[in-house]
């Protein structure tokens, strides 16, 4: 059976200039690059996990609320929450985050934010006050 995610995958308009702002932004670093013009990339961080950012085909983004069926965010994991959460406030006022959320409850325990990537993307930092499994 299935032993954990792989990884979740972003099709985006500009991969190159995506994977950059997850690596500035979130910390998060480069584990494969394909080499290609359009290229693909797998970044990761400290805790494991595996994002894929990789070429859109040109089409129009769908436009979809945080609670359309369906895969809806991405969510990472953070230590400190509130140093990171500092963190995205400067750059939220900087605009290089959009739509910082304030800090709510987590399913399961801890803290969670939303926040939004260049290309529209819904993502959240996550803590645990204790670990799930």
């Amino acid at each position: 059976m299935v032993s954990g995610v792989d990884h979740v995958a972003i099709a985006a308009r500009d991969s190159r200039a995506l994977t950059r702002w997850y690596c500035d932004t979130l910390g998060l670093r480069i584990l494969f690059d394909n080499g290609k013009e359009a290229p693909t990339y797998l970044v990761g961080g400290d805790m494991g996990g595996v994002v894929e950012i990789m070429p859109d085909n040109g089409e129009k983004r769908a436009v979809h609320q945080p609670l359309d069926p369906g895969i809806r965010h991405i969510a990472f994991r953070v230590g400190d929450f509130d140093s990171v959460y500092s963190r995205l406030e400067e750059l939220h006022r900087e605009g290089t985050v959009l739509g910082l959320m304030p800090p709510a409850p987590a399913a399961g325990g801890g803290q969670v934010a939303f926040f939004h990537d260049p290309e529209g993307n819904l993502i959240q930092i996550v803590s645990r006050d204790k670990e799930l499994f």
